[in-house]
């Protein structure tokens, strides 16, 4: 009942935003109205595995957008993924050094507060870094609003103003989407690419990989398409993939969470400022030193879910393969070093 109940809202929350056209609505609907039914009454539930099962829809969905030329474009991400990676880890620890000067807060909490980490990810590590998992959580939890309800709908607007000017300078072909043959769109392809992206999907999530649900999906579609031109899923899966993940995160909110905010007021804007600021520098900075889009740079740049921004640079504009290895990137070096210089470096700390 409790799981119905919950779905009743959050998929309310998603058709209220989308229908007012609010950019990324179907997700950013659900996970405000699904966190504030949450948190107001404690009895919110969804199912975590959804997630698996979101992550190989959005894989699926990138993986039927990709064709030969997106494949060998992907040495264009190296480059950018070093300065995302190394930006993080100056962002990163700038911002934790002044938590900790300006507040109570320990330095390893304060480190670990402004990595761009997946909140229950940070939480299992916490203990390991010596860092207070409350406050960590808490603190993440700021963060992550801000990257999933905020910067999207920023840079929506952004890419937008661009797009606007650019119409009125030099006219600019649009980017149109693979041909598919006229018979791609028919209920026996959106099967097949269904299940490829399932039994991928799940084949890398037992495997353990870092966001190994989205990755093996992807390139199973993408094989499947490009071989054949026939991988199809609609555009309503897609929306109904963006309504389950705002209700996952929703649901992951608790009163505890926010109850601890009050008392690091300050962190909580320092975590806030550098979120915007470390998403902006990094976004323009990939921007003006690659052959990236704008719309790219900046998708790459929010430091959110993988699939999240997945899901939410392929309704918004940008390169959604490049988003994703760029944002997996992101995720497997944040979760791969962080916690071990974070570790390191709280045992030497203040140098005296």
């Amino acid at each position: 009942m409790n799981c119905l109940l919950t779905v009743l809202i959050a998929f309310t929350g998603s058709f209220l935003f989308y229908t007012c056209n609010i950019p990324a609505g179907a997700m950013v609907g659900s996970l405000i109205f699904s966190a504030v039914f949450q948190i107001t009454t404690g009895i919110g539930y969804f199912p975590r595995w959804i997630r698996i099962g979101v992550q190989a829809v959005a894989g699926g969905f990138i993986g039927q957008r990709m064709n030969k030329s997106d494949l060998k474009g992907l040495k264009r991400t190296i480059k950018p993924s070093l300065q995302l990676f190394l930006g993080i880890v100056f962002f990163s620890f700038l911002t934790g050094i002044t938590i900790n000067m300006v507040s109570e807060v320990d330095i390893a909490t304060a480190l670990l507060s402004s990595v761009p980490g997946g909140m229950s990810d940070i939480a299992m590590i916490s203990l390991d870094v010596g860092a207070n998992p409350t406050q960590s959580t808490a603190l993440q939890l700021v963060r992550y609003f801000i990257a999933i309800l905020l910067l999207p709908q920023l840079a929506a607007r952004i890419c937008g103003k661009a797009k606007q000017k650019e119409d009125t300078t030099i006219p600019v072909k649009e980017k149109s989407l693979p041909e598919k043959p006229p018979d791609a769109y028919t209920s026996k392809n959106v099967i097949i690419t269904l299940l490829i992206a399932a039994i991928s999907g799940g084949i890398g999530q037992l495997v353990g990989f870092p966001a190994g649900a989205i990755l093996f999906s992807m390139f199973a579609v993408a094989a499947f398409h490009i071989k054949t031109g026939k991988a199809y899923l609609p555009k309503s899966l897609r929306l109904l993939a963006q309504a389950c993940a705002g209700a996952v995160i929703g649901t992951g909110v608790s009163m505890e969470d926010v109850s601890q905010l009050h008392t690091l007021l300050l962190p909580v804007l320092l975590v806030a400022l550098n979120c915007v600021v470390m998403h902006y520098v990094l976004a323009f900075f990939i921007y003006k030193t690659n052959s990236l889009d704008l719309p790219t740079s900046l998708f790459a740049s929010i430091p959110a879910g993988l699939s999240d921004m997945a899901l939410i640079s392929l309704e918004l504009g940008g390169d959604a393969s490049t988003v994703m290895l760029l944002q997996l990137v992101r995720y497997v070096c944040v979760m791969a070093f962080m916690p071990t210089m974070i570790q390191l470096f709280a045992g030497i700390y203040p140098f005296v």
